[in-house]
């Protein structure tokens, strides 16, 4: 028995030197998580099982490598999209159909070999990371779709183009303007009209084209007349509009929406949304001007990308435009100690029913659902906590345990030689 002592002590400081050993060698590594072996007595029984005379233990067993998931340190990176978690949570990952979970957020996109127009984002492993994407159906910036199970996140690499479907302007026009002395309105002809401005909209292919309007005094007083016309071609107008006597816009806004037609065939329909503009006794003047369309755009790559702290990926475009593309989904646990490790900064759900890591609890960065997740920072990496001043302790310390068991064997041999010699 005392040859199984020794040998138990020997075997269980040879784990404990292998698991230090493991946490000094990944203190570099990202999102590591430091282990830690927890020793426990071994109880002797007898051959019929019941407890041994004189013998109430058998040594020492490694009875659980406990993980410590504390916090790492965040450090900044120059890739946007290192996302590092603050708080609790993990990272869910799909290896073809198998979920795993990582603190390590050094993600990158990946092409998707159905889509050309599209990319996946994946880990440093090239496993697809899970979330929930965004639809454009009601608004064109995106909504996220949490409602459904997460999914792998795919971007699109291309932004389609929207049609201009309204024009805003404010504008001050001069109440000291004459009524224009030439009639009827011709655009090639200053004289028919007081002011003009022009914009370039869009249509639904994303072609550019030229939309310039006209305001023309049409009576002494507060009324004055828009004209609008596409590419210098399609006419539309007059609308009358009209101020009060203190110089704000009386008529309803935004105007009814104005078709053009297309020189390659089709129409454009767009309304005119003159609020703010005024009737004062100054220079003419254009205030604002802005329009919703704009062309197709691609995305800028990488540094198009950008991550909030509720883990919504935003997408900017070379057309100018940026909008939700996706989210990241973050997983916890009731036992989240329970994982297993899978290495490659990766667990797995522990299904044991008694002392298992439990079900996965799914939220949004920053516990929408108030199932305990953290924030994210995008553009950080969260360090390894290993500690390496609190290893190295432990590893001398292991290291005397190893040596202390090592000796009480070499006695036990060398009595058990010197009784051989006797007999």
């Amino acid at each position: 028995m005392s040859f199984a002592l020794s040998l138990s002590g020997l075997n269980g400081a040879s784990r404990a030197i292998d698991i230090i050993g493991n946490n000094i060698a990944n203190s570099q590594t990202v999102g590591f998580k430091t282990s830690k072996a927890r020793f426990a007595d071994v109880y002797a029984s007898s051959v019929s099982g019941g407890p041994a005379e004189g013998a109430p233990n058998a040594g020492v067993s490694t009875a659980i490598i406990n993980q410590q998931l504390t916090q790492g340190a965040l450090i900044q990176s120059d890739d946007p999209l290192d996302m590092a978690i603050t708080g609790p949570g993990f990272f869910r990952l799909n290896n073809g159909g198998e979920i795993t979970y990582s603190r390590d957020g050094q993600f990158q996109l990946d092409y998707d070999n159905a889509t050309s127009d599209q990319r996946i984002l994946v880990n440093n492993s090239g496993l697809n990371v899970t979330g929930y994407l965004a639809e454009y159906t009601t608004d064109p910036q995106g909504v996220i779709a949490s409602s459904s199970a997460p999914v792998d996140i795919v971007i699109d690499a291309v932004m389609p183009a929207l049609a201009t479907g309204t024009v805003s302007v404010g504008a001050t026009l001069d109440a000291r303007a004459a009524v224009p002395l030439v009639a009827p309105f011709d655009p090639a002809n200053p004289a028919t009209y007081s002011y003009t401005t022009g914009l370039t909209v869009y249509d639904s292919t994303g072609a550019s084209h030229d939309m310039r309007m006209y305001f023309a005094r049409s009576a002494p007083g507060n009324h004055w007349e828009l004209f609008s016309t596409l590419d210098g071609a399609s006419q539309a107008g007059p609308v009358a509009m009209d101020f009060d006597t203190v110089g704000v816009m009386s008529t309803a806004m935004p105007l009814a929406a104005q078709t053009y037609a297309l020189g390659a065939g089709g129409s454009l329909s767009i309304a005119i949304d003159l609020t703010g503009t005024v009737q004062y006794g100054n220079a003419f003047s254009i205030d604002s001007l802005s329009h919703d369309g704009y062309p197709e755009g691609a995305l800028n790559g990488t540094n198009g990308l950008s991550v909030g702290a509720n883990g919504v990926i935003f997408g900017s475009y070379s057309n100018g435009q940026s909008r939700k593309v996706a989210q990241v989904v973050l997983a916890n646990f009731v036992n989240p100690n329970a994982l297993i490790s899978l290495g490659n900064n990766q667990w797995m759900a522990n299904a044991d029913p008694v002392s298992g890591s439990g079900a996965e609890l799914l939220d949004t960065p920053q516990g929408t659902l108030g199932m305990g997740v953290g924030a994210i920072q995008g553009g950080a990496k969260e360090q390894s906590n290993v500690d390496l001043s609190t290893e190295l302790v432990a590893l001398i310390e292991q290291q005397r345990n190893y040596q202390a068991s090592a000796q009480t064997f070499k006695i036990l041999d060398q009595i058990l030689q010197n009784l051989a010699n006797v007999r």
